[in-house]
């Protein structure tokens, strides 16, 4: 079990590395929605402390219990325009619905969303995808939550952008096995 959560912690200190230069400064309001274990949180609230952050539940091994709020992955119990930057990590596609989701993120978001999102071209890429993330959650010892159309295709990107009046302003991709891994930066089009 030590060598799967030293692994998500590298990732996680990977993201992170990516995500940081878009995290503004120290007195923005911050969202995090998904902690999983917590090691990106920490690294984020270690130069941002207004950090706030929600998950549907909260793992044994979590090393941030006491600074998540729960709730129930519908609704994010917070005001429009609650925060300068919303981060999802790895979190939306385990989202059923997540295009009208999304839109609840957008709503309490101000200025950017950060997402880091693994997507596919094809069919088997997907597949290959949701295997790929089952297995690891399961080695992790965590219940994953899966829904076949919560995985993104990279055309679906186009679709989040449109559908919710948002500028793409950064795209990071890496191939990852078969598929990618993203960092994709968007501003609130406020006209």
């Amino acid at each position: 079990m030590n060598s799967i959560i030293n692994t998500f912690k590298k990732r996680e200190k990977y993201w992170f590395d990516k995500i940081a230069p878009f995290l503004g400064e120290e007195t923005v309001q911050i969202l995090k929605i998904g902690n999983g274990f917590g090691y990106m949180s920490e690294m984020i609230s270690g130069i941002h402390p207004l950090l706030k952050i929600l998950d549907i539940n909260i793992y044994k091994e979590t090393i941030n219990k006491d600074e998540v709020q729960l709730y129930d992955g519908r609704n994010i119990p917070f005001e429009d325009n609650s925060f300068n930057i919303s981060i999802l990590n790895l979190t939306l596609h385990h989202i059923p619905n997540n295009l009208e989701y999304f839109k609840e993120v957008v709503r309490v978001t101000k200025n950017r969303i950060i997402l880091v999102e693994e997507t596919y071209d094809n069919l088997l890429q997907k597949v290959h995808l949701i295997f790929r993330d089952w297995f690891v959650n399961y080695k992790a010892g965590r219940s994953s939550r899966l829904f076949w159309s919560s995985y993104f295709s990279k055309k679906m990107i186009k679709q989040l952008i449109s559908e919710n009046n948002l500028v793409l302003t950064y795209r990071y991709s890496e191939k990852h096995h078969s598929y990618y891994k993203e960092l994709l930066v968007f501003e609130r089009n406020i006209l």
